[in-house]
């Protein structure tokens, strides 16, 4: 019987551990950022065909289809279309560089088609995830447990309450950062792999300009640069910390800052030794979400 496994059980984890019930998943604390105490920012279940069939056949159908408006900030107010030169300006100070991608800046569109299930709104992304885990768990997919080693020569894995398994095939999900320090001597470089600092900051809904529906606001000439609204609250992000107990009269009720994880150049990486990538920081690559996750594991099963 061979051993396949997949580290990571965060979105792209469980994905792929549902289509792939020969694989194992390994993590100690499944889910990741999903258990974090608020949403840190727009998570929507894109409207595609494999993301609205998977969906349907977890929940049975409870579904419906909503449009996400996206607004960017130009002398204090959302326009639908961003400014000549907004996006240069936009991704210089979010990323340090000047060269945009496609993907950037939600792909230039204005509205997104998601799934939202039952009486959920913006807790419909980690009830699917939440769901799949269960899943997984219940056919016995899941080993909870940290790696202390993966041997890329002898195709091992050891853990870290001292056991050792040998491996068929490995599927990563997790920062290509972490994953060198579990198996020294990966063909990588690491210093092509740079990411610049996010701040994510939980704010009352105290004031708020909005007249126009916006989901969620790009600004590239504030402190913040992206702010998202949520039922019961609203999210700013920036990158640098915002060291003010308000933003825009609203006030700042939780904040995580500092995060290394806004991705300054795009790789897309498929795999290095053996291992295949899966995931936005597993292949290095800002458009991947969880419709494009899911996409590449229904084209690895068909």
């Amino acid at each position: 019987m061979k051993n396949n496994y997949i580290i990571g059980a965060g979105p792209a984890g469980l994905i792929a551990a549902y289509y792939m019930k020969d694989y194992k998943v390994i993590d100690k604390s499944p889910l990741g950022q999903l258990k974090a105490p608020f949403i840190p920012g727009p998570r929507l279940l894109q409207n595609t065909t494999n993301m609205s069939e998977l969906i349907d056949e977890i929940f049975g159908g409870d579904t419906r289809v909503e449009i996400a408006k996206i607004g960017y900030m130009e002398n204090g107010f959302p326009e639908d279309k961003p400014y000549e030169g907004f996006k240069t300006k936009y991704v210089e100070k979010t990323r340090g560089t000047k060269s945009i991608e496609s993907s950037h800046l939600s792909e230039g569109k204005n509205e997104i088609e998601h799934i939202e299930i039952g009486m959920l709104t913006e807790e419909s992304y980690a009830a699917v995830f939440n769901r799949l885990l269960d899943i997984i768990k219940k056919r016995g997919q899941l080993i909870e447990e940290h790696i202390e080693n993966i041997d890329i020569n002898n195709k091992t894995i050891t853990f870290a309450n001292g056991g050792v398994s040998k491996y068929n095939e490995i599927i990563s999900t997790i920062n290509l950062n972490i994953l060198s320090k579990l198996a020294p001597g990966m063909d990588i470089d690491l210093s092509e792999f740079k990411t610049k600092t996010k701040c994510f900051y939980k704010t009352s809904y105290d004031w708020m300009v909005d007249l126009q529906g916006y989901n969620y606001i790009y600004s590239a000439d504030s402190e913040w640069t992206r702010k998202t609204y949520f039922d019961s609250y609203i999210v700013y992000e920036s990158v640098e910390p915002i060291d003010s107990k308000v933003i825009e009269d609203n006030i700042v009720q939780m904040k995580f800052e500092n995060m290394p994880i806004q991705i300054v150049e795009s790789k897309n990486i498929d795999s290095i030794n053996g291992i295949k990538m899966l995931g936005r920081f597993a292949q290095w690559n800002h458009k991947v979400k969880a419709n494009e996750v899911l996409d590449r594991v229904k084209l690895w099963i068909s």
